[in-house]
């Protein structure tokens, strides 16, 4: 899948010319992924929590510090929200190995509150493939502690070409 820059350059994750967000200007850890206006990981939703997702071996990778008027209690991430972040991450995960999908089943457990305000770290993984269904999997952390907060697992159908063009296809991601 190619991936478009905000400044119209191009990029196919895993190789070609070099993308907006890869030179010395880049963020640490490589250029960064995210559909522009996503709750979850559009740069230009100021509502939204931002995750700039980035490859990583298996899968994919993110930290983000969700803000306050994301909480569902004081001080706590809306369940919602978690959810949303161990979907993308896993999402990610399947879009870096290749695939384009659609979240089919996501199952979510949620092991402690998570916070509105601290440094959180996603990770997202595929676990198995069957034809057009990716098995994945994620994990939301604590980024100081290293502790788990949120895991779920999920099933991702890859979507046809034509749903792909519907959806915006190769223009739906963004480097930065």
């Amino acid at each position: 899948m190619t991936a478009q820059g905000p400044g119209g350059g191009s990029e196919a994750p895993g190789g070609g010319e070099e993308a907006p967000g890869t030179g010395p200007e880049a963020p640490a850890g490589g250029p960064r992924y995210g559909s522009r206006h996503c709750i979850i990981c559009g740069r230009d939703n100021p509502a939204g929590a931002r995750a700039a997702f980035r490859p990583a071996p298996g899968g994919a990778e993110a930290e983000v510090t969700p803000p306050a008027h994301l909480q569902g209690f004081a001080g706590v991430l809306h369940g919602g929200i978690v959810t949303g972040l161990l979907d993308d991450a896993m999402w990610y995960a399947a879009h870096f190995q290749g695939l384009f999908t659609m979240t089919a089943e996501i199952t979510v457990r949620f092991r402690k509150p998570v916070p509105t305000g601290r440094p959180l770290r996603l990770a997202g993984r595929l676990v198995a493939r069957k034809r057009r269904l990716a098995e994945m999997a994620a994990e939301l952390a604590d980024a100081e502690s290293g502790e788990i907060l949120a895991e779920a697992s999920g099933k991702f159908l890859e979507v046809s070409e034509a749903m792909r063009r519907e959806l915006g296809g190769d223009g739906l991601i963004t480097v930065y």
